[in-house]
Formats: structure tokens, sequence, C-alpha cells
């Protein structure tokens, strides 16, 4: 029988930080000028990752179904809010179509995930809720954001050409349809590039973990397919969502546009 893993204390993590300095060196080697932030990125990280650590581990120890969800809730929301404010100020009071795009995503393709493939002998263990979910919010924050951001970049650019469109007889929805496709586009290409390498050239990240937490790697890489094809259908939903909220903010209820010193 396998060992279970080694648990790492702060003296191997410190450890670990010899990598983080050989990376500086070349980097100060090459005069790249990227030291000083790669070291406040890899302390950041340290930081961040213990202070979660503790805390799931504090949701996992109380094992109770509405501390799960409201750990949930505050980091889908953390997500949304860093999500909006990549997106820019160009458009305001984004933070609800963020919010609603990324909450929506999330309940669906995790409750399908959870429910429906993983089927645990209670849906409110906290080990699932939290895994998936974390996985989809991160990729959640980045393809939201790329989206929305995109999106108002085409419609900035393309003012003229969609105020055109309107008065040769186009819908709303016609005048900006190819501009939303556009950004889904640009926000769904690198996940869908993540889920054709999987398994191919790169051993994901929870496929990888689950081996080293002494998982059967069949049953890891079965997990892995679950949670991937959350991560599409959830970010799917949002970019789709996030695209039609902007989109609808451009017009008023007589169909035409409105710039964004409007919104």
């Amino acid at each position: 029988m396998n060992s279970p893993p080694r648990i790492l204390d702060l003296a191997d993590l410190a450890w670990a930080f010899g990598l983080i300095a050989i990376a500086i060196g070349l980097l100060q080697w090459q005069r790249v000028g990227l030291a000083g932030q790669m070291a406040l990125a890899a302390a950041r990280s340290l930081l961040q990752l213990l202070v979660m650590g503790f805390g799931l581990q504090v949701i996992w120890q109380l094992d109770r179904p509405w501390v799960t969800v409201v750990g949930i809730c505050a980091i889908a929301s953390l997500t949304t809010i860093a999500a909006t404010n990549r997106i820019g100020d160009r458009m305001k009071n984004l933070l609800p179509i963020v919010g609603g795009a990324i909450f929506t995503g999330l309940i669906i393709a995790v409750g399908y995930t959870i429910l429906v493939v993983i089927k645990p002998t209670s849906w409110d263990r906290p080990q699932y809720l939290l895994a998936v979910t974390g996985v989809c919010l991160g990729y959640l924050l980045n393809n939201a954001a790329i989206a929305g951001e995109r999106l108002i970049g085409e419609i900035d650019r393309h003012q003229a050409a969609i105020e055109t469109h309107l008065s040769l007889g186009a819908t709303p929805a016609q005048a900006i349809a190819s501009y939303r496709q556009v950004a889904i586009k640009s926000a769904l290409l690198p996940t869908i590039d993540t889920l054709m390498v999987a398994g191919l050239v790169t051993i994901p990240g929870f496929l990888a973990g689950g081996i080293l937490a002494d998982i059967q790697p069949v049953n890891a890489a079965g997990y892995q397919i679950a949670i991937l094809f959350a991560v599409m259908a959830s970010n799917t939903i949002a970019v789709i969502l996030v695209t039609a909220g902007i989109a609808n903010r451009c017009f008023n209820r007589a169909a035409q546009f409105r710039s964004f010193d409007e919104n």
C-alpha cells in the first residue's frame, strides 16, 4: 500500500523559495527588469494561498452546508469584483452584469457536475463543492474580464458602423452581433486550447494534485474530465451573459445607440 503524501511545513515552503531565488537570479543576469515583480508575486502567492488554505481547512472541518455555501459565495464575490475591475471603467456599474453572469454559470455547471456526474453520497460535501467551484472560478475571472474588455473595445472602435447599421434598419442585436461574436471567441479560445491539450502534452493541475493525494490515476483523470467540462460550460454561460448584458446597455429603449459617456 502506498504511504500517504507527506505534509509540507513552513520550512519546506521556505526551501521552495530557492526556486524563486534561482529564477530571480537568472532575470537579474539577463537584465530583464522583472526580478522585483517576481519576488513580490511569489510573496503574495505564498501569503494568499496560506490564508486560503487555512480558510478552506476551517470550512472542511466544520463540514456544515451553510458554511460551505457562504465560503463559496465570498470567493465568487471577490472573483466578480476582480473581473469587473479588469474590464475597466469605460462602462460604469458593470458589477451586477458580471456578478450575475459568473454566479449563473457557476450554479448551473457546478450543480450539474455534483448532482449528475459525481453524485456524492451527500451533495454538500465541502471537498467536492470547493474543488469544482475553485477551478471554475479561476477560469471565470479571466474569461469574463476578457469578454467584457474585448466587447467594449470593439464597440468603442466601431461606433460609426453600429450607428450605420441601425440607420439602415438593423436591430440592436444585429448591429452588434459580429462584435459580440469576436468577444466570445477571444474569451473562450484559450480555454478550448487548454481542453485540446489536456492529457496530451500537459498533466492538468487537478490530476496532478489527485496523484499527489494518492488517488488512483485513472480515478483522478475521471475527476479532471468532469471538472474541465464544468469549466467549459460555466465559462461559456458566463461569457455569453456578460456580452449580452454589455450589449444591452449600449442601446436605449428606442433602440438608439448610447455612447459610453451616457452609460
